[in-house]
Order: C-alpha cells, then structure tokens, then sequence
C-alpha cells in the first residue's frame, strides 16, 4: 500500500483510493491518470491485501482491476477515471467533494502491517517490538517502473570507450524518459532516480563512487544482475549432452555432502546456522560444486518419496547458500524477492525455494497471499509435482528464522519415518509452533497452522486432530494436556507471534572479534 508522495495529502479532507495488481498496465494507467491531474491517492495492492478482493466485489459487482473511489464515490476503472476527468463540470465537483469531505462510508485503507506475511514481522526481541516502518511500503509503483523501462527499451548493453556496462541505463535517458513520459519535471525525475537507488533496485556500474544519483552514471537492475542461477555453470550444454543423474542416485549423494556441512554449522538444537566461515568451510564447498550438477538430474522414472527427500534437501540446502550470499533478508519485500526470484538450475528447469514448496511440495497450491498456483497449465514441472500435499513438510523446512524446525538431511528410503520424528520432537520441544494453557483453557498455535490451514485440514477441529495423530505416542504433558481440552470441546484457540529474526547465529571466535572491537570503539572514544 503506497501514497503518491508527489501530491500533498494535506490538502485533502478525504481520500482517493485505487486498488491495484503488479504488472497490470491498466492499473498503471489509472495512477498515471491521477498523478498527471495532481491528485493525492493510496494505492492498495491485491497482491498484498487479497483479503480486501471482497470487500470490492461487494461495492462493484466486479473483480476486474483497477477500481477507482473518491471517498464513496465509486468512479469506476482506468477509462471510467478517463471520461470523468474528461469532463469538467463532473471532474471539478468529484476533486472539490474529496478536498472538502472526509471518507465516511468510502474503502477502508487497510494498515500495512495487514499485508500478508507481514503480520508481526517485525515484532520480535532484537527490535524491542518496534515496528521498521521504512520497509512496510509496498514497492508496487517501482516494479512497474521497471517494467516500463524494459518495455521501453531502456535496458541495453552501453559501451564507453572500451568497457561496456551490460543491461544498464545511463541515468541521463532514465530523466528524459521519465520527464516525456510522466509529464514531470526534471527535479522530480532526479528523486524518483535517487528513489531506484535508495530501495535498491538499481546499482551503479560505472566506476565512480557515490550513492547520490548522477545523470552522468550508468546503472544497472539489480535483478538482471542476480538473475542467474545461483547453481549455474559456465557450460551450455543441451539435455542430450548432459551425463542425467537418476534423482534416487543423486539423494544418495546429497547424504554424503550434507551431513558434514550440516554437522559444521548447526546449533542450538539443530535450529541455529552459524555462518561465519562457511564461505571458505571445504565441506560446503564441495556441496557447491555438487549443486552444479543438479542440472543433470533426471526425474524419468522417479517415485514420490524421491522427489520428496530430494526437494526437502534441496530447499534447506539452497536456504542456507542464499542467506550466505545474500544476508538475512531485512523486511517483508526483501523476504519475498529471494523467495520469488532468486534460482538454482534443477533437471534444465528453474526453481526458487517458492516453486519448490508452493509447487513441488504442496502439490501446485497458492501459497499465502499469492493470486495463483506456482505452476500453470502448461508448465512442464507440472509433471514431477507430489500429487498431495503431506503437511509434515512444514516441519522439515528450514524457514531461516528463529520460527524454524531442526534442520537435517533426509534419506528416502526412512523419509516419512525421519518427518514424523522431525514434527513430534518441534511440536513438544518448541513452544513457538505449540503451546497448551491449561489455566485458559487456550490452544496456541504456531502462524504455520494458520497460513497453511488448507494442508491440514482447513478447520481448527481438524489441525489439532492432525497434531494429536502426530503426538500418538508421545507420553508428555503438553500432548496429555492437549487431549483434555481437545476432548472436552472447551478451549480457544490462539496464534503465536512468527518471530522472523534470523537464526544465524555467530561462534565463539566472530563474538570474541565483535567484543574486541566494541571494547577497542569505546577506547577511542574516551
């Protein structure tokens, strides 16, 4: 959800509101529409508050995007907005009503912190419970800006002299484009410019230094930069010239390299990853150069409980290379961009760890928040998907934060056996996916249960029924407990907070480095 910052809210008693979604050019056009007559308006993504779809189609009658509201007033889309501002008398009314009247019974402007996924991100101990409110803007209009841009052809190879800056744009063409386009001013181009490089959407390629946007300098998308399979090799071999890997043999390979670099790295019951050194540790450096043949897999003949242990593997595993690249993310569209966009190169097909657990792994279902499956009809993964989804894999995915399983490596011939193991010993030992307060009678359960309810279920009766299934044959309190309330019907149930603090976590040589260093900084300064 995104104000038009070039327009001042000040100035209006009430609101416009335009409902949107990514990559739609009339949605565009829309925002072009009020940002050309000067009009201050929020932008409300459904890709980010799907929950507002409803609310919608109930003062509609329609699902079809953009929708356009002046308080109460319902305009209409892209070229509803276009006739009204065409004619005057109508155009003069509508902007004086919204200048004058507050919004009384016109579209409730949900709170950031109500996108989805966002939901107490940013809640957690390392922030004191102090929400970053510099990350809960949606990006919406800067990813269509981008869009723009490519469509305009923008991006392009440019050389000077003897070095040539690939898939960049001189910040030159980037203001004159935007000044024709928009209809803007040069200064205002200039901050949308700085805008591209404070969020990080784009960086400089030329050689000189400076984070303030230059004309002068060429840039480059950082997503063109990151495009390439974190997996990938120099080679360009076609699937006949490829030696295939049968995935059965290739999982019993991904045992020998994961166990040591896992056994390196993991602490705190299996839950914490230390990173420091793991860059130069030799036995993640013989899972990477293992990861470049995954390539070579071939799914041709493979059973379910292989696919499964495999892309269980592979998910954690490619988790883990990421954040080392990469960093914890930080904020809610960060999370989403490694997730969506980042790849490894998997039998001559791309997966991110999205498509791997939305796709392959829950069987081809949306996942939260999301507006569609992760494979369409014509995908050719559609072919090796799990024809069910089994919900034990929510508790064998390392999610890279403190709400997160044991990690471990998985063999397919005890697979389902080793899921089991995984949930029961999460559900009693981590109070961070259960709970049971028996003074209450309240059930707490963790956000996975609630964001994945459909894998387990759909209704509150049936998870609970699912966890009990699970702690069959455990013997402690928490389960006994849980079969009081269950058994009697009288409990509520609660969600607890998803605390998505990294869970890397540092050894004894890097805090003794990190104390050092305070103590040699408080030194200085005395």
């Amino acid at each position: 959800m995104q104000p038009q910052k070039s327009s001042s809210f000040e100035d209006y008693a009430g609101q416009v509101v335009i409902y949107t979604e990514v990559g739609n050019s009339k949605c565009a056009k829309g925002r072009d529409l009020l940002h050309r007559e000067r009009i201050p308006y929020t932008d409300v993504s459904l890709d980010s508050f799907p929950q507002h779809a409803h609310e919608i189609f109930d003062r509609t009658g329609t699902d079809v995007l953009p929708q356009i509201f002046f308080n109460d007033v319902y305009i209409g889309n892209e070229s509803d907005l276009e006739r009204a501002i065409n004619e005057t008398n109508k155009w003069e009314s509508l902007v004086e009503h919204v200048r004058r009247e507050k919004s009384t019974n016109g579209p409730i402007i949900p709170h950031p912190m109500n996108a989805i996924g966002c939901e107490e991100e940013y809640e957690s101990e390392n922030n004191n419970g102090k929400i970053n409110e510099d990350v809960l803007w949606v990006p919406d209009e800067y990813s269509k800006l981008v869009y723009d841009m490519k469509n305009a052809q923008l991006i392009k190879n440019n050389r000077v002299k003897l070095t040539v800056y690939r898939n960049s744009f001189k910040g030159e063409r980037l203001i004159e484009w935007l000044m024709r386009q928009k209809g803007i001013k040069r200064s205002e181009a200039l901050e949308i410019g700085q805008e591209l490089i404070d969020r990080r959407v784009g960086q400089q390629t030329s050689k000189e230094i400076g984070m303030t946007f230059s004309p002068d300098r060429y840039y480059q998308l950082v997503e063109d930069d990151e495009n390439k399979p974190l997996n990938a090799t120099v080679t360009n071999d076609t699937e006949e010239g490829r030696q295939l890997i049968p995935v059965a043999e290739c999982n019993e390979k991904f045992v020998k390299f994961l166990k040591p670099v896992l056994d390196d790295i993991l602490t705190d019951d299996q839950q914490s990853i230390i990173y420091g050194g793991l860059s130069i540790n030799e036995n993640f450096s013989r899972y990477l150069q293992f990861s470049r043949h995954l390539n070579n897999v071939t799914f041709e003949g493979s059973t379910p409980n292989d696919r499964l242990t495999f892309f269980i593997n592979v998910y954690n595993m490619m988790l883990i290379h990421i954040t080392l690249k990469h960093g914890p993310p930080i904020g809610i569209w960060q999370r989403r961009k490694l997730v969506n966009g980042t790849y490894y190169l998997i039998g001559g097909h791309r997966y991110a760890l999205h498509s791997i657990i939305n796709g392959i792994l829950r069987a081809n279902r949306k996942g939260p928040g999301m507006l569609w499956k992760a494979f369409g009809k014509q995908d050719a993964r559609l072919s090796i998907c799990l024809q069910q989804c089994d919900p034990l894999i929510h508790f064998a995915l390392c999610t890279g934060s403190k709400t997160t399983p044991p990690i471990r490596v998985y063999n397919s011939k005890t697979i389902y056996q080793d899921l089991r193991t995984n949930a029961r010993h999460t559900l009693i030992k981590n109070d961070k996916f259960l709970r049971v307060d028996m003074k209450k009678n309240v059930i707490l359960l963790g956000k996975t249960f609630k964001w994945f309810s459909e894998d387990f279920g759909g209704s509150t009766e049936k998870i609970l029924h699912w966890i009990l299934e699970v702690l069959n044959e455990d013997e402690s309190d928490k389960k006994h407990n849980l079969e009081k309330l269950f058994f009697t019907g009288e409990y509520t149930v609660e969600y607890i907070p998803f605390d998505w603090s990294s869970n890397g976590k540092m050894d004894e040589k890097e805090k003794d480095n990190v104390e050092k260093s305070e103590r040699k900084t408080i030194l200085l300064a005395e």
